[in-house]
């Protein structure tokens, strides 16, 4: 049976705005983690309540109390609220995010951004939309997103990839994983490299991004990302190349 995606993209910009109402104004309530909120397990229960009542094998991969991998016919990765810190903080660009994977193949996936009111999301072969509308990737090769997650173990890594990329424009910021992918997506950047303390966002952002008509892959060039991949590159095809030989450069190096 087809699943009715409504539901979730429904389920989305309620949760979503409801967020707006308290950006800025909720405890951490963190012991084991920092950066969560009793919303980020509220939107998740509620992914998981929607998922459950699917027809067929369907299971929820995701940050907060779902956070085992499993592999079945069915696979949903959200993370709840992506980008926590801001939206504890009161700064923008936090979002909700999941992906629905078939087969271990990504055919849905929606980021919704509601500090700005921008729903993304993208159809196996059908394209990616913002609020409706279709969009692309630009064909720039000049303005790349270098993000590195907080939780991120090795600098120096870090270091040597924005040293590599100084003839590009970087932007460095804190906000949404998933958000920034789809800036990529959009046209706004021309390309990123992240690298994170997850791959929750990374699904669904991913899969906006290639569906844009852009490249993105883990480190190994793969563009059928796992739950275990930690970093990332996407963009245009221009600028995707160079990237990818720049941060294996510096992590192969890193290895040595």
């Amino acid at each position: 049976m087809e699943i009715d995606y409504n539901q979730i993209l429904d389920f989305m910009k309620v949760s979503g705005d409801r967020l707006k109402t308290k950006c800025g104004n909720i405890s951490d309530i963190g012991v084991t983690k920092a950066y969560l909120t009793e919303e980020d397990i509220a939107i998740e229960r509620g992914f998981k309540e929607i998922i459950s009542k699917f027809d067929g094998d369907h299971v929820l991969f995701a940050e907060e109390e779902n956070d085992n991998f499993q592999d079945h016919e069915n696979v949903w990765i959200a993370d709840p609220i992506s980008g926590t810190k801001c939206f504890i903080k009161g700064e923008q660009h936090y979002s909700i995010v999941i992906a629905h994977m078939i087969k271990n193949r990504v055919v849905f996936s929606a980021v919704y951004d509601p500090s700005v009111n921008e729903f993304y999301k993208a159809f196996l072969g059908k394209g990616s939309f913002l609020n409706e509308r279709p969009i692309k990737v630009s064909n720039g090769r000049d303005k790349v997103i270098l993000r590195p997650s907080s939780n991120w173990k090795d600098p120096e890594v870090i270091g040597r990839v924005e040293e590599l990329l100084s003839k590009y424009k970087i932007e460095r910021n804190t906000f949404s994983m998933a958000v920034n992918y789809c800036w990529v997506a959009s046209g706004r950047f021309d390309g990123i490299a992240s690298f994170t303390k997850d791959s929750f966002p990374e699904f669904a952002g991913g899969f906006i991004l290639q569906q844009a008509g852009g490249r993105f892959t883990n480190i190994d060039g793969k563009s059928d990302i796992v739950s275990s991949d930690r970093i990332f590159i996407g963009g245009n095809n221009q600028i995707y190349e160079d990237l990818f030989v720049v941060v294996k450069k510096c992590v192969d190096k890193k290895a040595e």
